[in-house]
């Protein structure tokens, strides 16, 4: 029931190797699926979070034949307090998918939570749990990456044309690509980025094209400034651009080598700068086998590289200051063969522009795409919020941003 408060069972372990404190903080009786992990997920103060889970089995479906089934389901959207494990109901009959996170997020006043639900854009009152359409998305479209400035005066989103996939059933389930990805990149299904206006109360398309465009970010405090990804294989995509909406402007931030250069999961950074993860190799038919995390201003000028001695994480976070990194893996060297278990702490050095990874702890997670590990800084930079379904169902953990207890070798 909207409005109801429950207490999650919350457990506590100590990982083997680090001996740091990790907690579970959603009680493993369903599946918990939070904000992706560079969407606004968190008040300010980080004492608050989003998931949204089906265990009070008051999720409803309007329309069946819409695209893009939630990966695990559907679910309604909760508000969770990370030191007690209350968590309070939002809505009720929503339809929320889950599996990849991409669906909601909170604002840092903690006042209101956005979130797409039954081909909806919709907002949610944390004070008074009323919920109102802002938008209604047409079934033809799948909708991607909800994203807002820290204002919440701008929110972006982008829709992909729905396309019929003869290719995705063969589609590996731990694969790093969606399934049916190179079909989807052949197929080039029409995209458009949408901004959407909460003062004015209006919409405008920004970009759009046929590439499947996704991973939408707005410049955390700037409305006009956008970045954006064309999906796909990473090889083959121009995979990094930014628009400005004031002036029009479209630009690759970052212009790949065809097939060479991999850049991926790219995010603003706390202060504005644009974030991304590297990779590299000399021909197509070699694996890539330098990796690195690259950070530049806005407008692609003052970039630095951070190089990893091996394999670099699949994911990564940075912290305010720019000088730590989590991630979803923790390769400390070529002998260890389960380092992609890891919840890694990357330590950037400006000197010889290294990433070195130490490990926090395991998170022990499938591996499927619903199940990503997404490991995020709380807003004090203190902890790491991560999921995983190692128990079972997908679940949120917590555990300290402790550099002096790290592994940082073995």
């Amino acid at each position: 029931m909207k409005g109801k408060t429950f207490q999650m069972a919350m457990s506590r372990s100590v990982d083997p190797l680090t001996n740091l404190e990790v907690i579970r903080i959603t009680d493993n009786k369903a599946n918990y699926d939070r904000p992706y992990f560079t969407t606004p997920q968190f008040t300010f103060d980080g004492r608050y979070t989003l998931f949204a889970s089906d265990f009070t089995h008051t999720s409803v479906i309007k329309n069946p034949d819409a695209p893009a089934v939630g990966k695990i389901g559907f679910g309604e959207l909760f508000l969770l307090e990370l030191e007690t494990g209350k968590a309070l109901q939002l809505t009720q009959g929503e339809a929320i998918k889950m599996g990849h996170g991409a669906h909601a997020m909170l604002s840092s006043d903690g006042k209101s939570a956005y979130y797409y639900s039954n081909e909806h854009l919709k907002v949610v009152s944390l004070e008074t749990l009323e919920s109102s359409s802002l938008m209604e998305i047409p079934i033809t479209y799948n909708f991607h990456s909800l994203t807002m400035t820290k204002d919440s005066r701008y929110i972006a989103f982008t829709v992909v044309e729905e396309v019929p996939l003869l290719t995705a059933r063969f589609a590996n389930p731990l694969a790093e690509a969606a399934p049916g990805a190179r079909e989807r990149f052949y197929k080039e299904p029409s995209s458009l980025v949408i901004r959407y206006d909460t003062h004015l109360k209006s919409a405008e398309v920004v970009a759009g094209g046929h590439h499947r465009i996704t991973h939408v970010s707005l410049h955390p405090d700037d409305g006009n400034s956008l970045l954006f990804c064309h999906d796909g294989p990473w090889h083959l995509v121009q995979r990094l651009w930014t628009a400005n909406v004031t002036t029009d402007v479209i630009a690759p931030l970052f212009v790949q080598q065809h097939n060479l250069e991999g850049v991926v999961h790219e995010f603003f950074t706390p202060s504005g700068r644009v974030g991304a993860q590297y990779s590299f190799r000399y021909k197509p038919e070699m694996p890539f086998f330098l990796f690195a995390d690259i950070y530049m201003d806005r407008d692609g000028k003052n970039q630095e590289r951070f190089y990893y001695r091996y394999q670099r994480p699949g994911h990564i976070s940075v912290s305010t200051d720019e000088l730590l990194a989590v991630g979803d893996a923790a390769m400390l060297s070529k002998e260890v063969e389960d380092w992609q278990r890891y919840v890694s702490l990357v330590r950037y050095n400006r000197e010889d522009h290294s990433a070195r990874a130490a490990i926090l702890c395991a998170h022990d997670t499938s591996g499927k795409k619903s199940a990503h590990v997404h490991p995020v800084f709380t807003p004090d930079d203190r902890r790491i919020v991560y999921s995983s379904d190692s128990e079972g169902f997908l679940n949120i953990y917590t555990v300290e941003a402790d550099e002096s207890k790290a592994l940082w070798t073995l």
